[in-house]
């Protein structure tokens, strides 16, 4: 069975899981066996029980990404959400992805790479579930062709871009629930609850995860999620501002002291559940430091 994504009570959401509707929907068994069932229609044999989530991270509105791996018999399928936003990086998300998602299956299936015997592996199908209206929409994103633009290259990764499904199926259902959400977002601005309650009633009147959206659970997460947008961005200045002044106080020319380096990483590990590989990526291309400095920073910070 799924594991369990969500502990909550009232309003409050565990401080520890930050999960999107996608990750809360899709980490539940049934919607996860409905969501395999648009992507494989053709698949009469395998059962619900055959399906086993190998979800790494979760990660919040800021970054604009939600993930969702799984198991179905030889097939590992991960899906990334992207919402309003567009960036071709996720084709190295899911790079990342897949080398930490075998490395643990290997592990746990205690695999021997040193023998001459071919180990088996599920193979992969990486999806990305694009909710936004960006005009220019590629069927596929590729690694060597995003970053290196040539095919003259030893390693790829290519994603499948889901922009819409089959009527009624539950990808569908969810796109539609997403537009519905982002176009109440943006009617109430400051008033994100009633984004909420209004997207709940809009898209049960249209039939969209009416039954998930009758769930208490369902609208405790939506409510958590909104009030978590506001909560991390003013995080996020207080971070920024400590770590100015912080900077100024020891005289660094960037005003990028240690305590801002620090306060991002615990950040982005506390708030946003990344994985220190993809936390490491994230602080050398925010403060252009080495790979050899991010990791001592990470360690040191993650200890």
């Amino acid at each position: 069975m799924a594991e369990k994504l969500l502990e909550a009570s009232g309003d409050k959401i565990n401080r520890n899981i930050k999960d999107s509707v996608f990750c809360d929907l899709f980490g539940r068994q049934e919607y996860l066996f409905q969501l395999y069932q648009a992507l494989h229609p053709e698949d009469t044999e395998t059962t619900i029980d055959d399906l086993t989530l190998v979800t790494l991270s979760r990660i919040i509105v800021y970054d604009m990404y939600n993930d969702v791996g799984f198991l179905a018999g030889n097939r590992l399928i991960v899906l990334v959400e992207a919402q309003s936003s567009w960036s071709e990086n996720i084709v190295v998300r899911f790079l990342l992805y897949l080398g930490e998602t075998y490395h643990r299956y290997i592990e746990k299936n205690d695999l021997d790479l040193y023998t001459t015997k071919k180990v088996e592996l599920p193979k992969p199908e990486l999806y990305v579930v694009y909710t936004g209206d960006r005009k220019t929409r590629p069927e596929t994103i590729s690694l060597k062709h995003s970053f290196w633009g040539t095919d003259d290259c030893c390693v790829d990764v290519v994603a499948k871009v889901i922009y819409d499904s089959k009527a009624g199926d539950i990808l569908n259902q969810f796109i539609a629930f997403s537009k519905v959400f982002d176009e109440q977002r943006k009617k109430y601005p400051d008033d994100k609850r009633k984004a909420v309650r209004e997207t709940i009633r809009i898209c049960k009147e249209k039939d969209v995860l009416k039954e998930y959206l009758a769930r208490e659970e369902a609208a405790t997460v939506m409510f958590a999620f909104a009030d978590q947008e506001k909560e991390f961005s003013r995080a996020l200045r207080n971070e920024r501002k400590e770590g100015r002044a912080e900077g100024r106080a020891e005289g660094r020319a960037e005003g990028r002291a240690e305590g801002e380096i620090v306060g991002v990483i615990q950040l982005y590990h506390d708030e946003m559940n990344l994985m220190p590989a993809e936390i490491i990526q994230k602080i050398m291309a925010r403060f252009s430091l080495k790979e050899k400095d991010a990791e001592k920073y990470v360690e040191e910070a993650l200890a």
